[in-house]
Formats: structure tokens, C-alpha cells, sequence
């Protein structure tokens, strides 16, 4: 763990915490209608805030989503040759599209969120890095309608650093902070 770690995790969890313990009304309040939670973190500590949150988040309330072992997931349900001929053929397509939304990574991660609220857990992303490249963000996400129209928040874990107002994922992409509630 590097001393990043050491010295933020407490306020960055308590952050979390407090903002738990409010009503959804309210979470959606202060997140331009939104539902979502946008926890940033140092990207280097990534693995440390993930493990951290793991062993002190209770598996009855949270359901960890994990993206990197999700998009394996969708690719050995396609089955990798299957994958491989769509991606030829559509690109990036494969992961975001309005023409084919139900073959979509997107979709993939929106059905893995919706099973969370199904079973009345708040759902956490986590590797969200893992979507860089693919068409979308978490914006998309956090807009989702059934993402807005939840009773639970969602919380997506993003390794970025923070440079005054700006939030930057691997240096380029400046995270939305619309929709959202950003605790950093």
C-alpha cells in the first residue's frame, strides 16, 4: 500500500459513508438527478481502495461488479471466435450501440447493475477503467434509466487524479461530474 493510501483512504471512505446514510431523495438532490455515486481515488492505490472496500462493505448490501471480469464474461458467453467476427465487423460497436443494444457490452453491465438492485443491494463498479476506449463512459451509465430510477445509489470506483477541478482518467478523459455525486 503506498502512503497515498495510508493517508486518504479514511477520509475518502468516511466521505462514503455520510453520503450512505442519506435518503436517495436527497443523494439525487445534490446529483443533478442522478443516483450515483463517483468515488476517485489515486490510480495507483486502485487495487488498495478495492480490497479495502471489499472486506468493509457488507456483501448483503453491496454486490461488487467487477468490469474486467465482466467483459470476460461477455466474451465466453459470445464464445471468443463469435466476438472476434462481430468486432471485425462492428467495431466498437460491440461494446455501445443504439442499432444493437441488446449484444452490447453497455447492456451486459447495465443487466449486471439491475440484477444488484433486483436483489436490493447497492451495486459498486469497480475496474472501471476497463471501459476506456469502448464507445462510452460512465456517464452513460450513471444516466441509464434504470440506473435514474433506482432506490439505491450506484457507486463507481475511478482511479484518476484530480487536477483542481478537472478529474482525468489516465491523464486524458475528464470524468462528467454531472449526475453524480463526486467524492474525491
Amino acid at each position: 500500500m503506498s502512503s497515498t493510501f495510508q493517508i486518504e483512504h479514511n477520509r475518502l471512505f468516511g466521505e462514503l459513508r455520510e453520503v450512505l446514510k442519506t435518503d436517495i431523495a436527497r443523494i439525487t438532490g445534490k446529483a443533478n438527478g442522478g443516483r450515483s455515486i463517483l468515488f476517485v481515488y489515486p490510480p495507483e492505490d486502485d487495487d488498495a481502495y478495492i480490497a479495502y472496500a471489499r472486506e468493509n462493505f457488507n456483501s448483503n448490501e453491496y454486490s461488487f461488479i467487477d468490469l474486467r471480469t465482466l467483459f470476460t464474461e461477455f466474451v465466453s458467453e459470445q464464445g471468443i471466435e463469435q466476438f472476434q467476427e462481430n468486432y471485425k465487423e462492428f467495431g466498437n460497436e460491440v461494446f455501445f450501440s443504439d442499432n444493437f443494444y441488446e449484444e452490447t457490452f453497455f447492456c451486459y453491465i447495465i443487466k449486471a447493475i439491475e440484477n444488484s438492485y433486483q436483489m436490493n443491494k447497492i451495486p459498486v463498479l469497480v475496474h472501471t477503467g476497463a471501459i476506456y476506449g469502448m464507445g462510452f463512459s460512465n456517464i452513460n451509465i450513471m444516466e441509464h434509466r434504470i440506473v435514474m430510477s433506482a432506490q439505491l445509489p450506484l457507486i463507481a470506483f475511478y482511479p484518476a487524479t484530480v487536477d483542481k477541478d478537472n478529474i482525468n482518467f489516465l491523464g486524458k478523459q475528464i470524468a462528467s461530474k454531472y449526475r453524480c455525486i463526486v467524492i474525491k
